[in-house]
């Protein structure tokens, strides 16, 4: 065979063996919050597999800011071809409410793909806060003069359980938002603020090694990484019980098919016995029964009327 016409051969050859790998389409998955936090942990951990189920790489980018809504301002302007999605907690659906002005509405100009696991929120405060407890803490508070208490942003789980709190506890706190649990989580430490309703993925670390306490969860039951922390129910606060979640969403007109694909490629990597450990150690409990699209619309339109009831009875004021 003449050189040339076997150099071509061989060029033939490497580039066919090499056109999956250049043609697999990447996925962008979109995280509302900075590198720490729960969405972050949880993308981490389920990236290997899903890169399996969806034959392409899984590309993390940050967009932290205004309790999410910067993550699904960037979500709403890609593409729709299922190459882009964004993980969804509580904070969307209560912002559906509390973030005026927005030039679009979480179900209107978004497509639901499904919502995957449960996540707990944990009382964490710094180690020179007054009271050994709950009770102690509440009592220290009601004779001081506002504090602030800080939160991952305008309609995080922290916020809307913070003023929830400060309501049943008649104790008087200001609302000092962060760009994700991370920083706020810092700030608590560092003593700029007093207290936070943490996601406990993002306090966990902090708890353990003593840098802050853990006082209470804001789930119905206690959580096996911190045994010793009670509930709010237990702490004498038994309507604040409140469960975070964890979901995706697509930018609006993304195909059916395409949707449904992510689906199934997002609840096998939940559901992976190997993944699933590791989330759960980061207290993020994969879903019995996770949510397909048209469920998880149906949940997320229940959610936006939950927390807008539950921001007018606690008199939080939009933004």
């Amino acid at each position: 065979m003449p050189v040339q016409r076997w150099f071509h051969a061989v060029l033939a050859c490497a580039l066919a063996a090499a056109a999956p790998a250049v043609l697999a389409q990447a996925t962008r998955v979109v995280v509302p919050g900075p590198p720490g936090g729960f969405a972050d942990i949880a993308v981490r951990l389920i990236a290997e597999r899903l890169q399996r189920e969806l034959g392409g790489p899984v590309v993390i980018e940050h967009k932290p800011g205004a309790g999410g809504t910067v993550a699904l301002e960037f979500l709403r302007n890609a593409r729709p071809d299922g190459a882009t999605v964004a993980m969804i907690n509580l904070s969307a659906a209560a912002n559906e409410t509390l973030v005026k002005g927005k030039a679009w509405t979480l179900l209107g100009d978004f497509e639901p793909i499904g919502q995957y696991a449960w996540l707990a929120n944990v009382l964490i405060v710094n180690p020179s806060a007054p009271g050994a407890d709950l009770a102690g803490l509440v009592e220290a508070l009601r004779r001081l003069p506002a504090v602030s208490y800080a939160s991952g942003g305008v309609g995080s789980p922290g916020h809307l359980i913070g003023e929830l709190f400060r309501l049943r506890a008649g104790v008087a706190m200001t609302h000092v938002p962060y760009k994700g649990a991370p920083p706020a989580v810092t700030s608590v430490l560092a003593g700029e603020t007093v207290l936070m309703f943490a996601t406990a993925s993002s306090a966990l670390g902090q708890v353990r090694g003593g840098r802050v306490r853990a006082l209470a969860v804001t789930v119905g039951e206690r959580l096996p990484q911190l045994p010793e922390v009670p509930t709010l129910a237990e702490a004498g606060y038994p309507d604040l019980n409140v469960t975070d979640w964890a979901g995706m969403l697509a930018p609006r007109a993304t195909p059916q098919e395409a949707r449904e694909r992510l689906n199934r490629a997002f609840t096998a990597a939940f559901a992976d016995p190997a993944v699933a450990a590791k989330l759960r150690e980061a207290t993020i409990v994969p879903a019995r029964k996770p949510l397909g699209p048209a469920e998880f619309t149906a949940f997320l339109r229940a959610e936006i009327e939950k927390w807008a009831k539950a921001a007018r009875d606690a008199g939080i004021a939009a933004n």
